[in-house]
C-alpha cells in the first residue's frame, strides 16, 4: 500500500478571490479517470479533478466539457 506524504509543516499560500488549495491521495483507479478526462479535453489535472468533483457534489461544472476527444482508444471490450 502506498503511503501519502503531507506536507503540513510546509507553509501554504494564501487563497485569493474564494479559491481554496487541497491536496488529496487517491486511488490508481481515480486517477486514471482523472488523468483519462484531462486528455481527452486538455485539461490540467487540477482542471480535471475539479470537474469531477464539482459533478460529485451535484454541482454545475463551471465550463462545459467539450464533446470532440482527442483520442478514444477501443480495447474491443
Amino acid at each position: 500500500m502506498s503511503v501519502c506524504r503531507r506536507a503540513y509543516a510546509r507553509p501554504q499560500p494564501r487563497s485569493q478571490h474564494g479559491r481554496h488549495y487541497l491536496c488529496v491521495c487517491v486511488h490508481s483507479d481515480v486517477y486514471r479517470q482523472v488523468r483519462q478526462l484531462s486528455a481527452e479535453h486538455q485539461l490540467s489535472l487540477s482542471g480535471a479533478a475539479h470537474h469531477l468533483l464539482r459533478l460529485g457534489a451535484g454541482l454545475d461544472p463551471l465550463l462545459p466539457l467539450s464533446t470532440s476527444t482527442v483520442s478514444s482508444d477501443s480495447h474491443g471490450d
